[in-house]
């Protein structure tokens, strides 16, 4: 086998590439998958209403099935709703006698939050969100009413609960819920990076090919991946860089004899 410009010939692994694996059909989890995904990417704010919507409706629901005696339902609810407040009973609003499934901060905090996802929904997500620093702001007066109040500075009162716990909810729904919004829009910017990075791939691809062929005898590229080639495996032959074609073509070591051992002998090559 003739070798050009004494380079040595590729190995077993380059020369003959592995025939690509059959793709498979996506399976139904697959469509499923991704049949919710484009769902939660259309409604997500629906769904964040929603949920909000439902923790509030379940706290006010507890004092009323309190009082038409259906304990049955109103217990599991107030213990479930624990998860997410102290559920202290000084610190609770009454109705008929009976405290709501959330104390008055956090009651304030989950309606506000669903007032504000509320809006949104229905400016169809294109209510404009606050800076960064203005969301900073409104975490003040929460945590100066409530830090005040653990270590036993002072005593806060429901006026204060309730004015710092709306605060603090507006403020939430206001800043991540258009963030999320704009994270969500593939604006341009986005679309000319994917576009330029799909270039960059097919350049290094390109530097593939030999010199004295063309770019249409290149396999093109289907949904990502190099197709399988249709007859045989091919041989590329990779261009010789110049600082190599530059030295001395280094010999071939001769057959040896039948005497002489049957490895060949390599002799150190000076450095240029």
């Amino acid at each position: 086998m003739a070798v050009d410009q004494g380079v040595s010939p590729l190995p077993q692994s380059l020369t003959r590439p592995a025939p690509m694996p059959h793709r498979r059909r996506p399976s139904r989890l697959n469509t499923l998958i991704d049949s919710l995904g484009s769902w939660l990417l259309r409604y997500w704010a629906f769904v964040v209403t929603t949920l909000l919507g439902s923790i509030v409706l379940l706290a006010l629901s507890v004092p009323f099935l309190f009082y038409f005696g259906l304990d049955t339902l109103a217990r599991p609810i107030y213990f479930a709703l624990h998860l997410i407040c102290a559920q202290i009973p000084s610190h609770s609003f009454y109705i008929f006698g009976h405290p709501l499934g959330m104390c008055e901060r956090n009651f304030s905090i989950y309606a506000s939050m669903f007032v504000g996802s509320l809006l949104f929904v229905l400016s169809k997500r294109r209510l404009p969100g606050i800076p960064w620093w203005l969301w900073a702001l409104t975490l003040v007066p929460i945590a100066l009413d409530g830090f005040t109040q653990m270590f036993g500075w002072r005593e806060s009162t429901p006026l204060l609960r309730v004015l710092t716990g709306t605060i603090f909810g507006l403020g939430n729904v206001l800043f991540v819920l258009p963030l999320i919004e704009r994270n969500l829009v593939v604006t341009p910017e986005m679309s000319a990076a994917l576009q330029l990075r799909r270039g960059l791939a097919y350049q290094s691809f390109a530097s593939l090919v030999p010199a004295g062929s063309s770019l249409a005898s290149a396999p093109a590229f289907v949904n990502g991946q190099v197709p399988a080639p249709a007859s045989g495996p091919v041989a590329f032959s990779v261009p010789v860089p110049p600082a190599v074609s530059s030295r001395t073509t280094v010999p071939l070591p001769q057959q040896p004899s039948a005497g002489e051992s049957s490895l060949p002998q390599h002799e150190p090559e000076a450095c240029p």
